[in-house]
């Protein structure tokens, strides 16, 4: 089957450019989040308002009991307009309704009445709506780590240890790949002129965030290579990049509603596969997402997380149809900041990664930066023919991994770090 991987992609024509979205317009500004806390039923107990001063972080996927949420907002899905009726009624505001027609859904956003906190409003809207889909508008984390400036001449171990190799400017022709993450410099020199779509969905008004990520993940994944750094892993590929994350308070964050819109997006594009380099809790609604995704051929590949060994799993990369990536360092030895969990699948180059970005080049770090790798891998399987079913390609990746940690699949590195060579 690898012969037939290195068979489909060689040979490929020139690269021919695209039209690229411009960058998100938007005035900066600070936007608070809120606390959920939730008992032990998973019911939502109490909720309280962020407070930046005391360093309160957006995001508490250390602590499985609580959430950071879009401040006095809730979504419901598919709601009929006598819903609507009834719940403007009981004092709920649609401040956002969306047709999703890829994921052939509406996701509508509330604002809460006034005398609730947000707990209190979610367990009346159990209560008094209970065949509705409700769920907060939680907060999603970039699952990056720390980066640092990179000198000049550093050498690239990733695609050596990937067994990817460098590739031509034609690899990848034929391939429309998407990611979903933060902002895109369109105008690097390792990105103009590329078959590059750029789509923002944060709020009007809002200030587009993690652009060094961003930009050095769509490098990754398309760019060509500029004085003398590698290039993309597949730079003859379309990409269609969204952008969910916003600086608020001094940090970077992105909700669940922008994923939802991002991945609607992604569908209707008719993109194959995804890299997501975002950390979110479970919730019905992310499901919903995920699995309307998959339904219409949308593969996703995720990161695992960068919180640590002990925290709990992060969404989307836990979903069972989503392929879960952790980092390792050129030792092959896991990224310390790396989530451990029986959801893991493979291991791929992330720690000190050489990158490009808009402020220059910057070895980073993060299981984000691990998850290209792999995306690039299912792209070709799609590409040669495979059916867009995760365990299908999954059990093939297997087959090109080195086992790494205990034998068999285990908790910190999966199947082990998967290698393959495209024949471009």
């Amino acid at each position: 089957m690898l012969s037939r991987i290195w068979a489909a992609i060689a040979g490929v024509g020139l690269v021919i450019c695209a039209t690229t979205a411009g960058p998100h317009s938007a005035a900066a500004g600070d936007h608070g989040w809120t606390v959920l806390e939730y008992g032990e039923d998973g019911t939502a107990v109490r909720s309280r308002q962020s407070d930046p001063t005391q360093n309160d972080k957006p995001i508490g996927f250390s602590d499985p009991n609580s959430r950071a949420v879009e401040s006095d907002q809730v979504l419901v899905v598919d709601p009929t307009e006598e819903d609507l009726t009834q719940l403007s009624t009981a004092g709920f505001r649609v401040i956002a309704k969306n047709r999703l027609d890829g994921l052939g859904m509406t996701l509508v956003e509330l604002t809460i009445p006034r005398d609730y906190d947000l707990a209190e409003a979610l367990r009346v809207l159990a209560r008094d709506f209970p065949n509705l889909i409700v769920g907060a508008n939680d907060l999603l984390d970039m699952s990056s780590g720390p980066q640092v400036a990179q000198a000049s001449g550093s050498t690239d171990f990733t695609r050596s240890l990937s067994g990817w190799g460098e590739v031509p400017e034609s690899c990848g022709q034929g391939i429309v790949l998407g990611q979903i993450d933060g902002f895109v410099d369109t105008d690097h020199p390792a990105l103009r002129g590329k078959r590059l779509v750029y789509g923002s969905f944060i709020k009007e008004g809002r200030l587009p965030a993690a652009g060094d990520h961003g930009t050095a993940v769509a490098i990754m994944l398309i760019g060509r290579s500029t004085d003398g750094r590698p290039g993309g892993l597949l730079p003859g590929a379309r990409l269609y990049a969204a952008n969910i994350f916003e600086r608020r308070d001094g940090r970077e964050a992105g909700n669940l509603a922008a994923l939802v819109r991002a991945i609607d997006w992604l569908v209707q594009n008719h993109v194959k596969v995804a890299n997501l380099s975002i950390a979110g809790h479970d919730s019905v609604i992310m499901q919903i997402a995920v699995k309307r995704s998959i339904e219409k051929g949308l593969l996703l590949v995720a990161a695992a997380g960068n919180n640590g060994p002990y925290a709990p799993p992060v969404w989307p990369a836990a979903h069972p149809d989503v392929f879960a990536v952790t980092a390792v360092d050129s030792n092959m030895h896991q990224y310390r900041n790396a989530n451990n969990g029986d959801y893991i699948d493979f291991a791929a180059p992330g720690v000190n990664v050489p990158t490009q970005t808009p402020h220059g080049p910057m070895a980073q770090s993060g299981t984000s930066f691990a998850a290209p790798f792999v995306t690039a891998m299912v792209a070709l399987h799609l590409q040669i023919g495979f059916e867009a079913k995760a365990d299908l390609i999954r059990r093939s990746l297997q087959r090109y991994s080195t086992d790494l940690g205990t034998t068999g699949k285990d908790a910190n590195f999966g199947w082990g770090l998967v290698r393959l060579r495209p024949k471009c």
